[in-house]
């Protein structure tokens, strides 16, 4: 993340995708109740060293690595966090002022914090516990999202690892600091929510969202034969087409492919 992307959310204030922490010293409890939002909701950011309304205070260098290590212990704790999860805090410098960023995905089970359930609505993490309709609405809204989430029986060697390296080379021309260049594929894929743990089944895996984006043809393949992406360029009569191209193989250089029919 540059300086000029990190003040541009921060001008653009709390929101549904954006919490900002005070934390100077240490990290507030209400710090996993947005843990537990956004991973409810559509995921998030929460920044710790900035004020709610947007004035950037700083971490006490002294504390980083304590407030760090105590976050990865918490979020990884069942007691505290359930399902426990895999996330990595990223620390940023920003003039002489450091600040700690969390970059949190929409999970495909609900969590709770300390057996509370919450959720996000704008800038504010609500406790929806003793809603039901509320909490349906969330296992529905989980539910609808889990195919691509399912886990298979597939593994990493199941996957292309240039286009693994492909990804860190994206997120490091983004931000110097991203934790994808220094993590192994398989922490780089839980750290996206595509290596995950079935808790009915008792395995872990990575996803049909992993196999999507990273697979290899025969792997893609094997999981979803019906895949393909049909690309029509209709110019001069518009019942028929003019060109296309059926794509059959991994999102990432499917994305290539368009661009390159639509450049044609």
């Amino acid at each position: 993340m540059t300086d000029l992307e990190l003040l541009s959310l921060i001008h653009g204030g709390e929101n549904l995708h954006v919490e900002f922490k005070k934390s100077t010293n240490k990290i507030t409890k209400d710090v996993y109740d947005t843990v537990c939002s956004f991973s409810n909701r559509d995921g998030g950011m929460i920044f710790l060293g900035i004020e709610d309304n947007g004035n950037i205070l700083g971490i006490d260098p002294e504390a980083v690595e304590s407030i760090k290590k105590d976050f990865i212990t918490s979020v990884n704790n069942s007691q505290k966090i359930s399902p426990p999860l895999y996330l990595q805090p990223e620390t940023f410098q920003f003039n002489d002022r450091i600040i700690i960023i969390i970059p949190v995905p929409s999970s495909t089970q609900v969590c709770r914090h300390r057996g509370r359930i919450f959720d996000r609505n704008h800038e504010a993490d609500i406790d929806i516990t003793d809603n039901s309709n509320m909490v349906y609405q969330l296992y529905a809204r989980k539910n609808g999202n889990y195919f691509v989430n399912k886990v298979t029986s597939f593994q990493l060697e199941d996957l292309r690892p240039d286009l693994l390296e492909r990804v860190r080379l994206m997120a490091d021309s983004r931000s110097m600091t991203h934790p994808w260049k220094t993590l192994t594929d398989k922490e780089l894929l839980q750290s996206a929510g595509l290596f995950l743990k079935d808790t009915e089944k008792q395995i872990e895996g990575i996803t049909i969202a992993a196999i999507l984006l990273f697979g290899k043809d025969n792997t893609i393949m094997s999981v979803l034969p019906q895949h393909k992406t049909d690309a029509i360029l209709r110019v001069e009569n518009l019942d028929r087409y003019d060109d296309r191209d059926v794509i059959t193989t991994n999102l990432l250089e499917t994305y290539d492919h368009l661009i390159e029919f639509g450049s044609l």
